[in-house]
């Protein structure tokens, strides 16, 4: 399987999906709506060489056709185009065509010059509206697991070309540019400072909680699901929209309603303890968090505990806490904290559930072997 990370700086990219795909591996399969076929060609007309990969696969989120073009099954190189079904218009375009590692990136004048007429040429009368920020330093890290057993591990210095725009509705655009002029990646993106306030407030007190988090870079992504069918479910309310930060050691998900914090994992960071604490201890250490992290944390009522079955018994404890779901008095938020042995939180999870669920009973099974 893929796996990519690109050390982007902080970046804003909207993308509009829901939770079940159709997708076809087909090439012929999916018959592409007028507007998404046409600025799939207009790509390809862009870029050439990815007409020659003949591996394709479309999936179909609610209003998101996200097309990837492989020269062979799951292995570089490839190319991934995001078009909106209604407007046509690319939400997302990343080529990886060079597998190599470089530390030679192309000159400021190079990449505004191939940014610009790759996007004069995808936007035509569109790009009036934008203008030339900057160019920054950047670098791409490629991974990947070939299914042959051979493996990828390369990074690439490259420089990232911002055009911003003072229309309100319309995102500013940023492209990463490869060595010698080849556009590597096209993204829609906010910078930092326009984050709704309550936002940047909440990240801040994760922040305070856990000063490790601080260092970054965040990679920045909005995920809207505002559409009918989704935020009529209630189990969904808190995925109507939601802000990821995503960093090379962890990850910050924020429900850009509301501004609290639904979900935190932190990877790399040693939970191990010779003297592990005890369960009270760490409902406490978890209260502490959800007061730190969360504006009006009174709200939110301890449930249960539990310790996670583990044979290498390393597991630190579970800690639940619900508050009512102001859209429907049925349902409950409930927020899982976990605690490492040495007092450390390692991840939490948030889920919309029925009230009438037996949290004490879903602790307990938390400790037994599956």
């Amino acid at each position: 399987m893929k796996k990519m990370s690109s050390a982007l700086a902080v970046l804003i990219a909207v993308t509009l999906m829901s939770s079940t795909p159709i997708w076809a591996k087909d090439k012929d399969s999916v018959e592409l709506p007028n507007r998404v076929k046409e600025a799939y060609e207009e790509v390809l007309e862009l870029v050439p060489e990815i007409q020659k990969y003949e591996n394709r696969e479309v999936e179909v989120y609610d209003g998101i056709y996200t097309i990837t073009l492989e020269k062979k099954k799951r292995e570089y190189p490839s190319a991934t185009i995001e078009i909106n079904e209604k407007t046509g218009d690319i939400v997302y375009f990343e080529h990886i065509s060079n597998l190599e590692e470089s530390s030679n990136p192309p000159s400021d004048e190079l990449a505004k010059e191939k940014a610009t007429e790759f996007l004069k040429e995808l936007l035509d009368d569109k790009f009036d509206q934008y203008k030339f920020d900057s160019i920054k330093e950047d670098a791409i890290h490629i991974r990947n697991d070939n299914e042959d057993g051979s493996k990828i591990d390369a990074e690439r210095d490259v420089k990232r070309v911002l055009f911003t725009t003072e229309n309100k509705n319309v995102l500013n655009i940023g492209v990463v540019v490869d060595t010698e002029g080849t556009i590597h990646s096209v993204l829609p993106f906010l910078t930092e400072e326009k984050l709704d306030q309550k936002i940047r407030k909440s990240v801040e007190r994760v922040f305070e909680a856990i000063p490790e988090l601080k260092e970054g870079p965040y990679r920045v992504m909005r995920k809207d699901r505002n559409y009918e069918n989704w935020s009529k479910i209630p189990e969904h309310s808190i995925m109507r929209e939601q802000i990821f930060f995503s960093s090379d050691n962890a990850n910050i998900v924020i429900d850009n309603i509301t501004g609290e914090l639904n979900h935190l994992t932190i990877d790399g960071m040693d939970g191990k303890s010779n003297n592990p604490i005890g369960k009270e201890v760490a409902k406490v250490k978890a209260a502490q968090f959800i007061q730190q992290v969360i504006e009006d944390s009174e709200k939110y009522k301890f449930v249960a505990l539990g310790t996670p079955y583990s044979e290498a018994n390393d597991s630190g404890t579970a800690v639940g806490f619900t508050t009512p779901l102001p859209e429907d008095e049925r349902y409950v938020k409930h927020l899982k904290v976990y605690v490492a042995q040495n007092g450390k939180i390692l991840w939490v999870k948030a889920r919309v559930e029925e009230k009438s669920v037996d949290f004490e009973q879903h602790y307990k099974d938390l400790e037994q072997k599956k």
